[in-house]
């Protein structure tokens, strides 16, 4: 019922660059993918850990996402509330540069991930947060 500040979840995301794209797999779809088995080890793969949610940072992340419209109206802004999960809710990850260094976890470092990456952590994290439409109705 209560989370502990230590706890965290661990996703893995397989992807490949294809052309100016990446093609991306949370580690369940990896498994169940049509990708041949002789192909799946052309993939990379990134671990990340990341922060398991609690109420409290659930309603932060959204309360950070509240921006001013044009007409200085409250709004919720989705791509505020997707970079600020990204970077609080990620602990660390095994990312490394071109050198063979770990890639720091940071706001300039979330910037410039493929949006096909970020978008397929997010995907993984709320996979395993969020219980879906056919396990609700189990």
């Amino acid at each position: 019922m209560f989370i502990k500040d230590g706890d965290s979840v661990k996703i893995k995301v397989y992807y490949i660059k294809k052309g100016y794209r990446f093609v991306t797999y949370t580690q369940d779809e990896f498994k169940k993918s049509i990708v041949e088995e002789d192909d799946k080890s052309k993939y990379s793969c990134v671990s990340v850990e990341m922060r398991e949610l609690t109420w409290g940072l659930y309603n932060q992340l959204q309360e950070d996402a509240m921006t001013d419209d044009a007409s200085g109206r409250p709004q919720f802004n989705v791509k505020v509330y997707k970079e600020n999960r990204l970077l609080k809710l990620i602990k660390l990850w095994d990312a490394i540069d071109d050198d063979g260094n770990l890639v720091p976890v940071n706001k300039n470092t979330i910037s410039h991930m493929a949006p096909d990456i970020a978008e397929t952590i997010l995907r993984a994290y709320d996979e395993y947060s969020f219980i879906s439409e056919e396990e609700e109705g189990k």
